[in-house]
């Protein structure tokens, strides 16, 4: 393609058709594009942890608590991404929730509702001098397990929301939230192979 354009300026040129400037100017239109872009796979998890964080340790030292506990991850999110592109997983279901009971004599009515439970995560990555940026948005909508008989469910909602610094390889740590249910949520990118930009060359 690009041999074709320089070929069809300069029938131009030979025509009095294009100038000098002109001819300049195809050329830099069909110069392809030396750039390529680094697809990086993040992989994002949840623990549900069984003694509270002490307070006043560093990320490093939180890291290394929640490893060393034994902990398994209640949700791993893996998925490809790349810089200044937006990319998001959705997982989740409807489920039916009594919402209220009714007894006369012996017989018992129950309503329900549908309500919507399940895990939502967004990623922008974004190039940063010290590694790649990575914007987090994980959303996650659980029922409390220990509701009993027909009473009303607890829905434990949680959304995290922030941008990181990632090396890749190194965990980070995200977050840890909670109360009756205390989880930490880490966050570990990996470089992929580089794509490039025309599959031709």
């Amino acid at each position: 393609m690009k041999s074709f354009s320089i070929l069809l300026a300069s029938l131009f040129i030979l025509n009095g058709i294009l100038h000098g400037d002109e001819v300049a100017a195809i050329a830099e239109a069909t110069n392809e594009p030396q750039s390529d872009s680094t697809q990086y796979c993040v992989e994002l998890s949840e623990f549900e942890l069984q003694e509270p964080i002490a307070i006043g340790m560093n990320e490093a030292e939180v890291i290394q608590t929640i490893l060393q506990s034994g902990a398994k991850p209640i949700e791993t999110i893996r998925l490809i991404a790349m810089p200044n592109m937006p990319s998001n997983v959705r997982k989740g279901k409807q489920v039916a929730v009594v919402t209220s009971t009714m007894t006369r004599g012996d017989v018992t009515t129950r309503q329900t509702k549908d309500i919507e439970i399940g895990t939502t995560l967004r990623i922008q990555m974004g190039e940063d001098p010290r590694g790649a940026l990575v914007n987090i948005d994980y959303i996650t909508a659980r029922i409390e397990d220990d509701t009993k008989g027909d009473s009303k469910p607890d829905i434990l909602n949680s959304t995290i929301q922030t941008t990181l610094v990632c090396v890749p390889g190194k965990m980070r740590l995200v977050s840890t939230i909670g109360s009756k249910q205390l989880t930490a949520v880490v966050v570990t990118i990996h470089e992929c192979n580089r794509t490039e930009t025309n599959p031709s060359k």
